[in-house]
């Protein structure tokens, strides 16, 4: 078999250590996380130079139109999928997303062989990491990953929904937290610790999900990918940043530490390490 086309990432910071794996020797740097008795979260987003993650498309090209399909950017996702123990989506991702799996192989299907080498390096569960869907609502769409799903499914939901999700998606697993439409980050930390036994939980949106964390003080690590190209706002298009349902107070800003930065091409990828 031939070998995969290399995904050019320029170091530009990172700790020093050595590659194990060929994934991380792509990566150019070992990528391992603590362990601890909660869960560590990581979450992985990539926005305009002007902050913008979405662009409200839903036909699953979203993504793609933020980050400019870029390849080191989709390696990195796969890397951290390949690396979880959950991934976490919420609902409105999901709907984003029409035809997605989220698999580490569907970023990076030439680097299979290197994402399941890795992923068996950091001695996690054979196979692709489990997706987690977040819906305080129960209301879902009848998406690919639910119908036809290439890795265990779960849905994390208030208990008034879970009759209607396990009718309407016998084949995924329902698992109820929060109540009245609400579920706090701190439930949702602890129900996938109960339930999967989930200790790596890797966010990839969207913006209420992240905030609903950041407000809980549950996410450690975030990979942001800064894509070369702006998008703006206006009236018409509100176009949400990282954050939404949470705002910080002036005088206490949630502060990190710049563990990484890479470069392909035009774009950034940065890894910060939440203070406190």
């Amino acid at each position: 078999m031939a070998a995969p086309k290399p995904v050019a990432l320029e170091t530009l910071y990172d700790s020093a250590g050595i590659a194990e794996t060929a994934a991380e020797r792509v990566y150019g740097a070992p990528l391992r996380f603590p362990r601890r008795p909660q869960p560590y979260v990581v979450a992985n987003f990539v926005a305009t130079v002007d902050g913008v993650v979405s662009l409200g498309l839903t036909d699953g090209s979203d993504a793609a139109a933020v980050g400019l399909r870029s390849p080191a950017d989709r390696f990195v996702m796969a890397l951290l999928r390949a690396a979880a123990d959950a991934v976490v989506i919420g609902a409105g991702t999901l709907r984003a997303s029409a035809g997605h799996q989220w698999t580490a192989p569907a970023l990076a299907p030439e680097y299979a062989s290197h994402l399941t080498a890795y992923r068996q390096a950091l001695g996690k569960a054979a196979g692709n990491a489990p997706l987690v869907i977040v819906s305080a609502s129960g209301q879902l769409p009848s998406h690919v990953a639910l119908r036809r799903p290439q890795t265990a499914v779960h849905v994390l939901t208030v208990a008034d929904a879970v009759p209607g999700i396990r009718a309407a998606f016998p084949d995924v697993g329902v698992i109820a937290a929060g109540q009245q439409g609400w579920i706090p980050g701190a439930e949702i930390l602890a129900s996938l610790r109960r339930e999967l036994n989930a200790q790596l939980l890797v966010v990839e949106g969207g913006p209420t999900l992240l905030g609903t964390l950041v407000k809980a003080r549950a996410l450690h690590e975030l990979f942001l990918t800064v894509a070369s190209q702006m998008a703006g706002r206006d009236g018409n298009h509100t176009r949400p940043g990282l954050l939404q349902a949470f705002a910080a107070e002036p005088g206490a800003l949630p502060a990190a530490t710049l563990l990484s930065a890479r470069r392909a091409a035009d774009h950034l990828l940065l890894r910060y390490r939440l203070k406190g």
